[in-house]
């Protein structure tokens, strides 16, 4: 049987073009990096871990928030679709892509580290029976203590380290932040709708301490329906 083609999809109203797999064949991207890369600050070089098809670093050199990104990503297929994504964009030697698992990689020192991991640890769950949703949902190649341990060795005491997670794994994040002598500078909730309960947040973590400045949530949703925010439409260029 002949695989499926992988799909070209857009975002930024057709100014960034990704290839990603097929629905039900593969993990595919969702608005988590979109909003990630909202939240990331402008940087030199960034290191995205778990880069799936490219998204995060591609959004962050299309949109002059990062100069050169180097991705890793563990899956060879993503890897060579986020390679593809590049070239297609047009960003040649700014965005490198190195395949493997990114705790036995050698990494460059960067000047900031920015991913969107993983969410649920192993053994949590049903597992999907696609390998590449598996892999990319699950933690079964680093857990969260793996991606911050190499953020913060890449970065060293150059810049930021920024995530997206579960609002229910802060905790985990912050004693995975204390291994590695990090200190949460920035955090923002992530809510559906302007009343609910936040699911997921925004982070950012230095190597030196200083206080945390919480920013107002970002709302996905307006009050009623599916229609994103105004906030959420301008960052997708609707």
């Amino acid at each position: 049987m002949t695989a499926e083609a992988p799909t070209r999809d857009t975002l930024l109203a057709g100014e960034l073009v990704l290839w990603q797999p097929p629905r039900g064949a593969g993990y595919r991207f969702n608005l988590d990096p979109v909003l990630l890369s909202s939240f990331v600050l402008p940087t030199e070089h960034l290191l995205d871990l778990g880069a799936g098809c490219g998204v995060l670093g591609l959004l962050l050199l299309r949109l002059c928030k990062a100069r050169a990104v180097t991705a890793v990503e563990v899956q060879p297929t993503l890897a060579a679709l986020a390679k593809q994504n590049g070239q297609e964009n047009g960003f040649g030697s700014a965005y490198a892509v190195l395949t493997g698992d990114l705790r036995h990689l050698s990494l460059p020192a960067v000047t900031a580290v920015a991913f969107n991991p993983p969410y649920f640890r192993a053994d949590s769950g049903h597992l999907p029976p696609e390998l590449g949703r598996r892999v990319g949902r699950y933690e079964t190649h680093g857990a969260l203590d793996d991606f911050v341990r190499v953020a913060a060795a890449a970065v060293g005491s150059r810049g930021p380290v920024s995530g997206v997670l579960p609002m229910q794994r802060e905790r985990d994040l912050l004693r995975a932040l204390h291994k590695s002598d990090l200190t949460l500078t920035r955090r923002r909730e992530i809510r559906a709708r302007i009343q609910a309960a936040p699911r997921f947040m925004l982070w950012e973590a230095r190597a030196a301490a200083c206080a945390c400045v919480v920013e107002p949530p970002l709302v996905v949703h307006e009050e009623s329906g599916r229609a994103y925010s105004g906030e959420v439409r301008a960052l997708l260029r609707e």
